[in-house]
Parts: structure tokens; C-alpha cells; sequence
């Protein structure tokens, strides 16, 4: 296991546990989070890579946080009103169900969030990188990834692709 597989597992074990214990409506509003994030990222992250330029020289990591920062502002706006409207609907009373619910989102929300990561690490990092090669965990992240890469637009779905053809061979060769 690599460093990557360590985060993706965070996040995964992390999303499941917080999944029981905030519910469906809140987690149904993370996954809408998680689309709109993506969707603001792919769309707007140039504009924020150009303003962390100012401070942060390497392009390919502008890209990386700028990517990431947009997806993450979106993710946390839709997340509060998720958790406002719950209150609104005064629906905490759904008890075990809700919770049971719950779980099952944040699971999905979880393979969502790590393929989001490692659509951005595979897109902008140089390709070739050991990190995502040497994971174990990405394989199995990536069918989802691929599914992501469908909404997005031509030019990013080009650097994604070309790097991606090398990692998944070099994934088939340790198989």
C-alpha cells in the first residue's frame, strides 16, 4: 500500500461512519455536492489555477488545487444546505432507517470523492508518476473515474486519457 491507498481508504471508512451518524437527506445533498463540484471544477478551475499563479509558480500544482479548491467550495455550500433543509423537515425522527440510509450514501459519496482525486492526480501530475502506478487501491477507484470522464469536457478528457492508457497497462502487469 502507497500513500494513495492510505487516502483512499481515509476517506472511504471515513465517509461510511459519518454516513450513520448524519443520515440520508444530509448525504443525499453531498452526493448533489459531489456532482456540482465536479461539474464547477472541470468548467472554472483554469480561472483558479491563474489566481494561485501569483503564489504558487508549478502549473501542474495550480491546476491540482485549483481543481480541487472549486470542487471543494461547492462540495461544502451544497453540504450546508443539505443540512438545512434536514432541520427544516425536521426529519431526524426516520431514526435507524435514515441512519441505515445514511451509510449507503456515504459509501457512494466516498468512491465518489476519491475518484475525483484520482481523476485530478491522474490529469495533472507528470505521467508516469509512481504514486497512482503503484496503488493498489486506484484499479478499483478508477472504473468509477472512467465514469467521470464521460461529463467532462474534450481537452481534459485528452490529458486525462493519455496518462490513463499508461497507468491502467502498468496496473495489468501486476496482475
Amino acid at each position: 500500500m502507497n500513500a494513495l491507498d492510505i487516502v483512499i481508504g481515509i476517506i472511504l471508512v471515513f465517509t461510511l461512519v459519518r454516513g450513520i451518524f448524519r443520515g440520508l437527506v444530509v448525504e443525499i445533498s453531498s452526493i448533489i455536492g459531489i456532482f456540482g463540484g465536479i461539474y464547477g471544477a472541470v468548467f472554472y478551475y483554469p480561472a483558479a489555477a491563474q489566481f494561485l499563479h501569483r503564489w504558487i509558480s508549478d502549473t501542474a500544482y495550480t491546476n491540482i488545487i485549483g481543481f480541487l479548491l472549486i470542487f471543494g467550495v461547492i462540495f461544502i455550500l451544497v453540504g450546508i444546505l443539505g443540512v438545512v433543509i434536514k432541520y427544516l423537515l425536521n426529519i431526524a425522527s426516520l431514526g435507524w432507517f435514515d441512519r441505515l440510509c445514511g451509510a449507503a450514501f456515504g459509501g457512494v459519496k466516498g468512491i465518489l470523492i476519491a475518484s475525483v482525486l484520482l481523476f485530478a492526480l491522474t490529469t495533472f501530475l507528470p505521467g508516469g508518476t509512481p504514486l497512482i502506478k503503484t496503488s493498489r487501491l486506484a484499479p478499483h477507484v478508477a472504473v468509477i473515474t472512467e465514469g467521470i470522464v464521460k461529463i467532462i469536457p474534450q481537452n481534459m478528457k485528452q490529458r486525462f486519457g493519455e496518462k490513463y492508457k499508461d497507468v491502467k497497462r502498468e496496473w495489468k502487469v501486476k496482475n
